[in-house]
C-alpha cells in the first residue's frame, strides 16, 4: 500500500473539499444562483474523495507513463462514477445526475465525454495537484500524529448517520405526497393531462403541514436531475413545489 491508513484519511477528506470547491463554484456560475453541492451536510463531497484516492492508488505505479495514467485515470473514475450512481439509485433511491443526453451514455449513469474529462483530470491531478497536497500531508502527519484523520472520520461519520436520517425522512414524506396526490386526483375524477395544475391549486391541504427541511430544499435546488424512483409525481411536480415552499 503506498499510503497509511492515516494518509488515505486526510486525501479523502481534502479531496472531498476541493471537489466542493470545484462543483460549487462551477455550477453556481452555469445556474446563475449559488449552490451549495454536495450530498452531506458539510462544505465536501464524499464521491470526489472517494474516486481521487482509488485512483491515487491505483495509479501508483503508473504515474510516470501518461497514456497509462491517462487510460488508467479514465477507467477507474467511469467504473467509480458508475458504482456510485447505482449505489444512490438502490441505496436512496435517489438520482443526483443523468448523462441522458450526452452521446454513448450508459444509463445516463456514465459517459464518453465525461470519461474523457476525468482522464484529463486524472492527469492533472497527478502532476500539477497531489505533489504539493502530498507535501502538506506529509508535514500534518508529523504534527498531528493521526489526530486530524481520527477527528476527520468522527466528523464525517456523524454527517454521515445525519444526512442518512435526512434522506430517507425525505423519501418518506415524498412517498406519502405521491399517495396523498393520487387519493386526491381519483377522488376529484381529475383528467390525467390536466393533473399537475389541480396538484399545485390543491397543494396546501394535499402536503398535511409537512414542509421541506432546509437540507431537502438544498438537494432540489442543487441537483436540478435529482429523482426518487418511486415517486413519479413528485418528481414532475419538484420544481413548482420548491417555489411554493422558498
Amino acid at each position: 500500500m503506498p499510503y497509511t491508513l492515516s494518509e488515505i484519511i486526510v486525501l479523502f477528506f481534502t479531496y472531498s473539499v476541493v471537489g466542493w470547491l470545484w462543483e460549487t463554484f462551477y455550477c453556481s456560475i452555469k445556474d446563475h444562483h449559488y449552490d451549495y453541492r454536495g450530498f452531506l451536510f458539510g462544505p465536501y463531497c464524499p464521491v470526489y474523495g472517494f474516486a481521487v484516492t482509488t485512483i491515487l492508488i491505483c495509479t501508483y505505479d503508473v504515474q510516470d507513463n501518461l497514456l497509462l495514467l491517462f487510460l488508467v485515470g479514465i477507467v477507474v473514475a467511469t467504473i467509480f462514477e458508475y458504482v456510485a450512481s447505482v449505489f444512490l439509485e438502490y441505496v436512496f433511491h435517489m438520482k443526483l445526475w443523468d448523462y441522458s443526453h450526452l452521446w454513448g451514455n450508459l444509463q445516463g449513469r456514465v459517459a464518453p465525454i465525461i470519461s474523457l474529462f476525468w482522464g484529463i483530470g486524472v492527469v492533472f491531478l497527478v502532476k500539477i495537484v497531489q505533489p504539493f497536497i502530498q507535501r502538506v500531508i506529509n508535514w500534518e502527519e508529523m504534527e498531528t500524529h493521526g489526530a486530524l484523520a481520527v477527528m476527520i472520520t468522527l466528523v464525517m461519520g456523524t454527517d454521515l448517520v445525519l444526512t442518512i436520517i435526512s434522506v430517507e425522512r425525505f423519501h418518506t414524506t415524498t412517498k406519502m405526497w405521491d399517495e396523498r396526490i393520487n387519493a386526491h386526483l381519483k377522488h376529484a375524477h381529475v383528467d390525467l393531462d390536466n393533473w399537475h395544475g389541480e396538484v399545485i391549486k390543491h397543494w396546501d391541504e394535499i402536503r398535511a403541514h409537512r414542509h421541506l427541511s432546509w437540507n431537502q430544499r438544498r438537494l432540489l435546488k442543487s441537483f436540478p436531475d435529482l429523482k426518487f424512483s418511486d415517486t413519479k409525481h413528485f418528481n414532475h411536480l419538484k420544481k413548482d413545489l420548491l417555489r411554493k415552499e422558498n
